[in-house]
């Protein structure tokens, strides 16, 4: 349950953080500009990838994984 909200709230900060970069571009950047920025060094290639594999686990193991 609770990690039921912690994902509605993740996605809910990352929906607000995307529209207000829409609505103010010369105060907020984008989601895909953060990613951008972090992708050009190599610890922010690392952090992308343990990110992208943590949510990925995560996501697998709640929906796929049958529980008894």
């Amino acid at each position: 349950m609770i990690g039921d909200v912690l994902w509605f709230v993740l996605f809910g900060a990352s929906v607000a953080t995307e529209t207000l970069a829409r609505l103010v571009p010369a105060r907020f950047a984008t989601l895909a500009d953060l990613a951008s920025r972090a992708a050009s060094r190599r610890l922010g290639r690392l952090l992308l990838i343990l990110f992208w594999a943590f949510v990925g686990v995560h996501l697998f193991a709640r929906y796929t994984i049958p529980h008894g």
